[in-house]
């Protein structure tokens, strides 16, 4: 996706932002799907919902206020995959000692279904659709 420099910062959204989403839905679809995703994979899933809040927030000006609802869903999105990621990263630091493994291995569990059910609210029927239809359409100038 490329920036066109003889276009204005909204003409640049229209374009690239709708396409980083339908990429972004698709890496979350798939991290979601998977019954047991590496740790690994939802890290990364993880990094790509940060790049993908931060490629958003960069564009508020030309959005407004609108912009910030759906800034805050990848958050809330961010969140549980960060509290994920510290369950796995303490399971290898604690990795032999079984009653730890055991209870951050439960605890993980139950965080991966709370991401599964934030990913299936975030991607409810028509999500991508009204996400792509809205990016597509950044006013000329903030109103």
């Amino acid at each position: 996706m490329r920036w066109r420099a003889n276009r204005s910062a909204a003409e640049n959204a229209r374009l690239v932002l709708p396409k980083l989403a339908q990429k972004y839905f698709d890496a979350g679809r798939k991290a979601a799907s998977d019954e047991k995703p590496s740790a690994k994979d939802l890290h990364r899933f993880r990094i790509a919902t940060k790049r993908f809040r931060y490629s958003l927030e960069i564009f508020r000006p030309v959005y407004g206020a609108s912009l910030e609802a759906r800034i805050g869903t990848l958050r809330e999105l961010q969140n549980v995959l960060g509290q994920l990621s510290d369950y796995h990263s303490m399971e290898r630091l604690f990795a032999g000692e079984k009653e730890l493994e055991t209870r951050l291995e439960s605890a993980a569990a139950k965080k991966f279904k709370e991401f599964r059910a934030a990913w299936a609210a975030f991607d409810s029927e028509g999500q991508l659709k009204r996400w792509k239809a809205y990016l597509a359409h950044a006013p000329s100038k903030r109103t």
